[in-house]
């Protein structure tokens, strides 16, 4: 029974596309170990990743990358590889779990514009690229939009602050793309199939519990992330993005995040 459930749930949560074994890594990471001190050992990661169909000579190519790119560090312990996400690693965990785990957008009732005039110095070129990298939207090109009030100087731009009336559909289409709208809209369908609160679900191990969250976390990540950082009242009325988050958050509640200690005495 609880095998049923849970390679029923791994089909299901499953992607069409060929597996990107570094990124999930990185998921798994971001889910389980992402205080300093945290450490997943060869292993533990490699009874996470099998069920996928994640080999053990893929899983090194994608420990050598994530290396390499000083995502990850590995220490040893006896002939025990313990693998745990660098400094840099760690901010960007950090950084994207405020989108992944946010079980909502917050919104300040008041947002604030700025424009820019249309043909910029390369000093107004440089601070226009710099508000795209920090919660702005683009608009249109040399306008900006942000949710709550400007707490800083905007040299060069004109400010407009107060509060926004409906979303004209140009905007969200602009901002979510069809694709990615559907793609919200497959994740949700796929988490509803799936009864988390069946008996099945209740005595699986702790590593099948990690094995799910990170097909879960990974799926609902690549979407959000390609999202505008911005409340979802810019994304359109009845916005796909929504309901897909609040299943996956219903999905991680009933898939409590194992302990990391639980994990390596491989509790299978």
């Amino acid at each position: 029974m609880k095998q049923d459930a849970f390679q029923s749930a791994i089909q299901i949560l499953a992607e069409k596309d060929s597996l990107r074994v570094w990124s999930l890594i990185v998921t798994i990471f971001g889910d389980l170990a992402q205080d300093p001190g945290d450490v997943i050992s060869g292993p533990v990661l490699g009874d996470i990743l099998s069920p996928v169909g994640v080999r053990p000579e893929a899983m090194r190519v994608a420990l050598y990358r994530l290396r390499n790119e000083g995502w990850l560090e590995t220490t040893k312990r006896g002939r025990e590889a313990l693998h745990h996400l660098s400094a840099s690693g760690r901010a960007q965990s950090a950084s994207a779990s405020r989108r992944i785990y946010a079980s909502a957008q917050s919104e300040d009732p008041r947002w604030h514009v700025l424009c820019y005039p249309p043909v910029l110095s390369s000093e107004e070129h440089e601070r226009a690229a710099r508000r795209s990298k920090e919660g702005y939207v683009t608009v249109a090109p040399g306008v900006y939009l942000a949710n709550g009030i400007l707490r800083s100087k905007a040299a060069g731009a004109f400010v407009v602050q107060g509060a926004i009336g409906d979303v004209p559909d140009w905007l969200s289409k602009t901002l979510v793309p069809s694709a990615l709208i559907d793609a919200f809209a497959e994740l949700s369908a796929r988490l509803n199939a799936i009864d988390f609160d069946a008996s099945g679900f209740k005595s699986l191990s702790q590593i099948e519990i990690a094995t799910l969250r990170a097909l879960i976390v990974h799926r609902w990540r690549k979407l959000v992330l390609k999202l505008p950082n911005a409340p979802d009242a810019l994304f359109g009325k009845d916005f796909a993005g929504t309901t897909c988050r609040t299943a996956v958050m219903q999905a991680l509640d009933a898939l409590a995040r194992p302990e990391l200690s639980s994990l390596a005495r491989r509790a299978l």
